[in-house]
């Protein structure tokens, strides 16, 4: 804690030099005067390294004269507790003078960056030593440096909220940069094992096996990115903020899709289109040589896979485009780039898995952007996904 004792009689004379010579505030002031009212009022504080001399929102109730020691000047940020370093003060500057003119609060902090000696005047006792009221002349001026005190606070104020603003657009320029650099890298990773991995078919005809290991390449690369990032992982969909929300229109919009599926295979069934020769409606999903078991384990791991996907396409991609893109288009252009590459991700699987992806991607995207958390499109991936693929059972899937 800052300590304070009286000044001595014996240091008062020196004091005083250095008052009148480094300081605007005293130039002019008659010497006889100013050696009473320091003997009156003036008290010294002693401060350690790091301790506040005066914090940002308390009464603003006295100034002070710094004789030793250096002192950095704080100012919280909007955007929460970090405080942003506005000035240093020396020895032979003034702390908090505008205390003098405007019986406000602190417009800012200030902390000891060693041990320190400040010289305290209250205003208060400033006050009480004037004695009688001031002469009109003088009482306009003082009312005019007040209006000017009050315009200095919010010139502080916008400053620091300009330059946290010009600090926040560098940072999301350098996040952007980041994550474009690993999107082209996965991308460009991609191509190559499309042309590596088509001698494997061969060996392994499922191609969801390699579904699984491209998707987790690209699944590890933005992973790095989000926990690099300097924004906090709820702004890529990892919270539980408006999840029941989010469940429910999950819901209600993906009945109707659900619908949709089963009208589009009885119609195909209906005109014998090919690949649904002996299909019925509900053709309950049966690898071939995997029994029960087996397609039991399928299930598992696709319900395991799924949010993996999400978290590709929506955390990764499209949050991440909602807050780089300019806002007048952010929303539509974040759901179509981030869809449109993910469904590119599939076209190793076949072109019409690829353009099939496309649309429900779409929609998941749309969903993500009323409530941005995974929990919603999640539950209605795997919803629309179990009952395409595992009910239903779409031959292209």
């Amino acid at each position: 804690m800052p300590h304070e004792a009286v000044l001595p009689d014996a240091e008062i004379a020196p004091l005083l030099e250095r008052l009148m010579a480094e300081s605007a505030l005293f130039r002019g002031v008659e010497r006889a005067a100013l050696g009473d009212l320091l003997r009156q009022v003036g008290r010294r504080v002693h401060l350690a390294a790091g301790e506040d001399l005066v914090v940002e929102g308390d009464a603003a109730d006295a100034l002070y004269f710094v004789e030793s020691g250096r002192f950095e000047v704080l100012k919280r940020s909007d955007r929460g507790d970090e405080r942003h370093r506005i000035a240093l003060a020396q020895p032979g500057a003034l702390v908090g003078e505008v205390a003098l003119l405007d019986r406000g609060t602190r417009s800012a902090s200030v902390r000891a960056l060693e041990p320190a000696v400040v010289l305290r005047l209250d205003v208060r006792d400033l006050e009480q030593a004037a004695g009688a009221p001031p002469h009109p002349a003088v009482q306009m001026q003082l009312n005019l440096a007040h209006e000017l005190a009050q315009k200095i606070r919010q010139s502080t104020s916008s400053a620091v909220h300009h330059l946290e603003e010009s600090l926040l657009e560098a940072q999301k320029r350098a996040e952007m940069g980041r994550f474009m650099s690993r999107v082209l890298i996965g991308t460009c990773l991609y191509m190559f094992a499309l042309v590596l991995l088509q001698p494997l078919k061969q060996l392994v005809p499922d191609s969801a096996v390699f579904s699984v290991v491209v998707l987790l390449g690209f699944a590890f690369g933005l992973w790095l990115n989000i926990r690099t990032s300097m924004f906090p992982a709820s702004a890529y969909g990892f919270t539980l903020v408006n999840w029941r929300a989010a469940l429910r229109e999950a819901l209600l919009f993906s009945l109707p899709i659900l619908a949709g599926v089963l009208l589009l295979k009885w119609l195909l069934l209906q005109q014998q289109a090919p690949g649904f020769a002996g299909r019925s409606l509900f053709d309950l999903y049966r690898p071939a040589g995997l029994g029960t078991g087996g397609t039991l384990m399928v299930v598992a791991a696709y319900v395991c896979f799924v949010p993996i996907q999400e978290m590709v396409a929506r955390s990764g991609i499209q949050s991440s485009l909602m807050m780089f893109l300019r806002p007048r288009h952010r929303v539509p252009m974040s759901i179509f780039m981030s869809t449109l590459l993910f469904s590119a991700t599939h076209l190793h699987t076949s072109f019409e898995f690829a353009a099939l992806v496309f649309p429900i991607g779409l929609f998941w995207g749309w969903l993500y952007s009323r409530h941005p958390t995974l929990v919603g499109v999640v539950f209605s991936h795997l919803l629309i996904g179990l009952w395409a693929v595992f009910v239903v059972s779409f031959p292209y899937f």
